[in-house]
């Protein structure tokens, strides 16, 4: 029997993009953000309707395979051009048949998934927005708290972009409420909600590489904390921007981005301990010793006087093993082994290996400082081992450390740089930053 249509073209009718035109818009703005030479590849009128109907033999071009699945993410392409689950359960009955549902629904999550997933997730949402209508409870309010300071710890712990679509519709419902008329108590701390979300979602964005998007975010998320009197909040969305001209890498623009900050009346709190981090780094970048160990200092002191409840896992906090892990990396710029060896000492001792990068960039610290000494095969082995840690996140930081580090130890020979080597030219690179226009 003929298939009537695809998962593609049900996903495409609930998001009305179903038309010709509709679609071809929205496949060139995907296209433009992976690579802006795909913008132009977009199909046929006539390839587009056999997209449609399922009347397709062989799979794809791989360009048009890339950006189909990254307009429907978590979803192949063999799952897009499949029966919905709905059709596939009852074709040939002319009827849904009960049996063939249920028989349907027990073959498991790879056949609920790419149709009823998003609705899985939303329903429940939707009904919260309706409940909350007028006002939002306390027990709402409480949850969504809650969920953000989770997603701020689980995020160092777990793929950052596993969490994004956590993230994203948690930020999008508590925007909407935000909209809505509440007490003023409420309001504001929605408004801190969405300064959370948004700093989950600027880290994730970070860490893919995606730079610009990452700013986006961190922006939203301080003028959000801004709104809500939220100091702290805003300090932690700060340091969180501060990250993307330390990877361009542009220490003077990173010290653009603190310095106004630090230079004003600065309350110690973990957020600000970080800025003096960040600080730091750029000064040890720029060769400025005197001014690192200052920076550095300043960040344990101010840390030390900080209220030790605001220290504790995750991006909404900072932790004494990162001082270290910064300090390391500005005795490593600087070519002061000894030192640079004693402060990654310190911060692999103290790191929970549970974390999916900082642990790792710590241990590049460590190997730097080997090779620096002269013992480049047992700085090797380290960042080899560093970087095939199966906890370890191969996300822009520990690419951009690992490529740093293959040019410290330039052609070396020997068996473990030889390894080395073949480790790192199997790392996927990040994307950088996305291009093309930006969504509601």
């Amino acid at each position: 029997m003929a298939r009537s249509s695809t998962l593609l073209k049900l996903l495409l009718t609930e998001r009305h993009l179903q038309s010709y035109p509709a679609f071809c818009r929205e496949y060139e703005r995907v296209a433009r953000r992976i690579d802006a030479a795909l913008s132009a590849g977009a199909p046929g009128r006539e390839q587009y309707q056999r997209w449609l109907s399922g009347r397709i033999r062989t799979k794809p071009h791989p360009d048009h395979c890339r950006v189909l699945e990254r307009m429907f993410p978590g979803r192949t392409v063999a799952e897009l051009f499949s029966l919905p689950p709905d059709e596939d359960a009852s074709q040939g009955s002319g009827k849904g048949n009960p049996t063939n549902r249920r028989r349907a629904l027990k073959s498991g999550a790879a056949l609920i998934a790419p149709f009823l997933l998003d609705k899985l997730w939303s329903e429940p949402n939707r009904m919260h927005e309706a409940l909350d209508g007028s006002s939002v409870g306390p027990l709402r309010l409480g949850q969504l708290q809650e969920e953000a300071v989770d997603l701020g710890v689980r995020v160092v712990r777990l793929p950052p972009a596993t969490l994004l679509d956590q993230a994203l519709m948690r930020f999008r419902e508590v925007r909407k409420l935000a909209a809505r008329k509440q007490t003023l108590a409420i309001a504001r701390e929605l408004v801190r909600c969405s300064a959370m979300y948004a700093t989950v979602v600027g880290e994730i964005m970070f860490n893919e590489g995606q730079f610009a998007l990452a700013g986006h975010w961190y922006g939203i998320a301080r003028r959000c904390a801004d709104a809500a009197g939220d100091q702290l909040l805003s300090d932690l969305a700060l340091a969180g921007s501060a990250y993307i001209p330390t990877y361009c890498p542009d220490p003077r623009e990173v010290l653009h981005t603190v310095g106004p900050r630090l230079d004003g009346r600065v309350t110690p709190t973990p957020a600000t301990a970080w800025l003096w981090g960040f600080a730091a780094k750029a000064h040890a970048m720029l060769g400025d010793r005197y001014s690192f160990e200052r920076a550095i200092d300043r960040a344990k002191h101010v840390l030390g006087q900080s209220d030790q409840s605001l220290i504790h896992p995750g991006i909404f906090s900072f932790l004494p093993e990162k001082i270290d892990f910064y300090e390391a990396r500005g005795w490593v710029e600087l070519s002061q082994v000894d030192e640079a060896s004693a402060a990654a000492e310190r911060a692999i001792a103290r790191y929970d290996f549970a974390e999916t990068t900082e642990p790792a960039l710590a241990r590049f610290e460590q190997a730097s400082a080997f090779v620096q000494a002269g013992e480049i095969q047992e700085g090797c082995r380290l960042a080899t081992a560093a970087v095939l840690d199966r906890r370890t996140y191969h996300g822009v930081t520990v690419v951009a450390r690992a490529k740093e580090f293959t040019g410290l130890i330039g052609p070396s020979a020997g068996q473990a740089a030889s390894e080395w080597r073949e480790v790192f030219s199997s790392l996927r690179q990040p994307q950088g930053a996305l291009r093309g226009g930006s969504d509601e």
